[in-house]
């Protein structure tokens, strides 16, 4: 059982990666036509993205804008 908790800790919902980044659903789902999303887990129609995944995405994002400025 603490292997699930541990698992389900380390997954992210699409509703907790959108809150994280502070978009809106339609805003994801241009990310996700774009292919401008991490990578995403799909399980049948359940789809997850790694916490680790979302971060490092995250990081090379903060990292670009930062070349960028």
């Amino acid at each position: 059982m603490m292997a699930k908790t541990v698992t389900q800790n380390q997954l992210m919902t699409v509703a907790d990666v959108i809150s994280a980044m502070g978009i809106s659903r339609s805003t994801w789902q241009k990310l996700v036509v774009q292919k401008q999303t991490p990578p995403i887990v799909r399980i049948g129609a359940v789809q997850r993205i790694r916490r680790d995944a979302f971060e490092a995405w995250l990081g090379q994002h903060e990292n670009a804008a930062a070349e960028n400025a």
